[in-house]
């Protein structure tokens, strides 16, 4: 007579899914003077979604963010990526900031 015994072990599911890293939260803590984070805080309010990209005859709809090192309103294109109010470009790769919807 034959005995088997099946023996489960509980794995952490493996994904490479984005949404499912995000989930649980980023793997660190940006730290801000706190004026700065409430200067941000108070302008994310004030962001509306959605938002029209602003360079000129672009119909693309874009997400607007702040950028927190200048703390300058921006619009995140899926055209044009990264561009200010008046469609210049954002150079560089600044850290962005959106409001919790």
């Amino acid at each position: 007579m034959f005995y088997t015994e099946q023996v489960r072990v509980a794995a952490a599911p493996v994904s490479l899914s984005l949404e499912d890293n995000w989930a649980s939260g980023p793997p660190f803590r940006l730290v801000l003077p706190r004026d700065k984070r409430d200067r941000l805080a108070e302008r994310a309010i004030g962001l509306r979604l959605p938002r029209g990209c602003s360079v000129a005859g672009c119909r693309a709809e874009g997400m607007p963010v702040l950028l927190v090192d200048s703390e300058l309103d921006a619009i995140l294109c899926p055209i044009h990526q990264l561009v200010l109010p008046d469609g210049s470009p954002v150079e560089g790769q600044p850290m962005l900031a959106t409001a919790a919807w």
